[in-house]
């Protein structure tokens, strides 16, 4: 490897060491910090994430990038890893050192904020965070790119190339796809699910998360299990991945389904393998959120709702449940777990109506940083699209608009990164049951690897060196085709719903 090419690599391993440092302060704040430590941790973050900031703006990562950039006979995985440095240091370097540094203070002082707010139902105390947010992330945006919409700026940081007209064109389809798939199951007899609802303690809840997490392949000596107030995962570095989640008591699938969901985050992680020159840089990144949200919905949707992956697993559940789970055929339950209704809550939507949950934060956020919604008008406006976008009616704010983690964290535009997801997800298990004709007997056996090791191949390992159009082309043999997920969802519950 040239010279120049190491210098680059070096500089950017020491900016994601710092980085991953400011993770584990964030992720000790949202698990084991005590309230009372906001303050000081504000700052630290403040401090960390402007140390990254200028590692990741010396002036000497753009001189290697120009010379690196003239040279012939660059291999793939240089001009892929140059092609990256490029794009994050050209970003980086058009944000001002305060504004990263008040955005990192910020966020942690909202999150804690939206935290409080949620247990107590008291949205005015999150609203003053909440407009901060949306201020810091305006001028975010205009730094970025001045003459661009600034939701298109803020949606192009979670998926390279989206904006708010061809993620809306999308959506438009996926609703009506959605809306109609949906018509047909309530034209039919509901699944019955009141077993879910039985007691179930935590304890018990944590010893299945930790059985699901071993029968995905979740490797333990390079992640942990914790609890949070929204389950989330994170990267502290390449041998450390964090996943929480939290206990329902009355709701075990709860914890069952946002532990599958996280580890099929942490699997993506642990599989960025770029090999040993590029470990630790920008290149052993995720294609983008919208690919990791892919292998969160496979894992939780795709693979973990389904019949075989029960009929593997349900034996060993029921001994784990206490008792709720008591004279509950194989049958009901998988009926019951995939039962499809219209409900509050984002995180334990059912395939079909989670797009629609996603769609009304889209129109809600575009709303917010255009302006044309007031944060003090936000709970009234989220009650009127949930109601009219899923015919629900929200009786609270912390089962309304405080439910989700992602605006406390200043996250406007990664909301469409779960329906995205969904498309890329399905594409992927369509591939992949082609080219592996024993994939549902081996997942019915309790053996996942043929899945993992095919995502491993196919998806992980080119981690960012693929944009993500070029990903699923290589990976499928098409581009992105939402026809699969709606094909999916028509197939599985037109047998589960008898339409």
């Amino acid at each position: 490897m040239r010279e120049a090419m190491k210098k680059l690599i070096s500089l950017d391993r020491e900016r994601g060491v710092i980085t991953h440092i400011a993770a584990l302060l964030g992720w000790d704040q949202e698990t084991y910090m005590p309230e009372s430590g906001i303050d000081e941790r504000a700052e630290q973050l403040a401090i960390v994430e402007n140390l990254a900031h200028e590692k990741a703006v010396n002036p000497g990562i753009g001189e290697l990038l120009n010379r690196l950039e003239g040279e012939k006979d660059l291999s793939g995985q240089e001009k892929a890893y140059l092609r990256v440095s490029r794009r994050e240091y050209d970003k980086e370097t058009k944000l001002p050192a305060g504004l990263v540094s008040e955005m990192a203070r910020q966020t942690s002082l909202s999150q804690a904020a939206w935290v409080q707010a949620r247990k107590n139902n008291d949205f005015k105390r999150f609203a003053p965070h909440l407009a901060t947010m949306i201020r810091l992330n305006l001028e975010k945006a205009s730094a970025l790119n001045p003459g661009a919409p600034p939701y298109d700026v803020l949606l192009d940081l979670y998926e390279i190339g989206s904006t708010e007209r061809s993620i809306a064109d999308v959506f438009a389809v996926m609703k009506r796809d959605l809306v109609e798939i949906l018509g047909a199951i309530r034209s039919r007899p509901q699944s019955d699910d009141s077993f879910l609802r039985r007691r179930v303690s935590p304890a018990a809840q944590a010893r299945m998360s930790q059985y699901f997490m071993g029968a995905l392949g979740f490797d333990k000596h390079r992640g942990r299990l914790d609890t949070a107030a929204h389950p989330f995962t994170t990267t502290l570095g390449r041998d450390d991945i964090r996943i929480t989640t939290r206990y329902i008591e009355d709701y075990f699938p709860s914890s069952v389904f946002s532990t599958i969901h996280e580890a099929g985050h942490a699997l993506y992680e642990m599989g960025l393998e770029v090999g040993p020159d590029y470990s630790g840089t920008r290149l052993a990144d995720a294609a983008s959120m919208a690919v990791h949200e892919s292998q969160s919905r496979m894992w939780e949707n795709i693979i973990g709702r389904s019949l075989p992956f029960w009929g593997a697993h349900y034996g060993h559940i029921v001994p784990m449940a206490e008792g709720a789970l008591e004279g509950v055929a194989l049958e009901d339950f998988y009926k019951g777990v995939n039962r499809v209704e219209a409900s509050l809550i984002r995180t334990e939507a059912d395939e079909v109506s989670y797009g629609l949950h996603v769609i009304a934060r889209f129109e809600l956020e575009s709303a917010l940083i255009k302006g044309d919604l007031a944060v003090e008008d936000l709970p009234g406006a989220w009650n009127d699209t949930m109601h009219q976008t899923l015919g629900v009616e929200v009786p609270d704010d912390r089962r309304g608009c405080l439910q989700d983690i992602h605006w406390s964290m200043g996250s406007f535009g990664y909301f469409p990164s779960y329906a995205l997801g969904n498309l890329y997800a399905a594409q992927f298990w369509t591939a992949m049951k082609a080219q592996i004709p024993s994939l549902e007997r081996s997942i019915a056996a309790g053996d996942c690897s043929p899945a993992l090791n095919w995502l491993r191949e196919k998806v992980h390992r080119e981690a960012a060196a693929l944009l993500p159009s070029e990903l699923v082309l290589k990976a499928t043999g098409s581009s992105l085709d939402p026809s699969h997920f709606t094909g999916y969802l028509r197939k599985k519950y037109s047998a589960i719903y008898g339409f």
